[in-house]
């Protein structure tokens, strides 16, 4: 995905994908390209954030964000089941967070389980 944002507007909008997309989305910030202070920043979508929020010159100028999609693999889902996991085995029993992870991810419950 493609985006383009001004300098009043981009810590918002990053704010607002990391919110949607979720902060481990990987994603390029380009800033003024093809002019004298051209940068690249490639990251998450939350340490993007946190280096615009950090450098007030990362704030000026036009802005292109691209945001990687979403993927339909295994490993994907796999990943996001074991992150689900791993926060909800912090408040349940490992065999009750493995169930709910696997059932709001889709993701194995055995390959959950004990991750």
């Amino acid at each position: 995905m493609v985006f383009y944002e001004s300098s009043h507007r981009i810590a918002e909008s990053l704010a607002d994908m990391a919110a949607i997309f979720g902060g481990e989305r990987p994603a390029v910030l380009a800033r003024e390209l093809t002019k004298l202070f051209e940068t690249v920043l490639d990251g998450d979508l939350a340490g993007l954030l946190a280096k615009v929020e950090a450098d007030e010159n990362q704030r000026k100028g036009e802005f292109v964000v691209m945001v990687q999609g979403a993927g339909d693999d295994e490993e994907a889902q796999l990943a996001h089941g074991r992150r689900v996991y791993a926060k909800l085995s912090e408040h349940l029993p490992p065999s009750t967070a493995a169930k709910l992870a696997a059932e709001l991810t889709g993701a194995p419950r055995k390959a959950l389980y004990g991750s």
